[in-house]
């Protein structure tokens, strides 16, 4: 598993630790970024532009650290 997977795991282990709309933030994640997380999964390649775009849109609109 790459760094992109672990960054969607994150995400949303977070969004379910604090019982938001999952469907809701990883839309406005994926928008905002312009990262599709619904087409990461475990064989996704690694791409450090695509991981710090995340990073960025998460830590922005959630105060959640990838």
């Amino acid at each position: 598993m790459g760094k992109l997977f672990d960054a969607k795991q994150k995400l949303e282990k977070a969004v379910a630790e604090r019982n938001l709309n999952k469907s809701e933030v990883l839309g406005k994640v994926s928008l905002k970024s312009g990262v599709m997380l619904a087409l990461i999964g475990p064989a996704t390649p690694d791409d450090a532009n695509k991981l710090e775009k995340l990073r960025n849109v998460a830590l922005s609109l959630y105060k959640i650290e990838l």
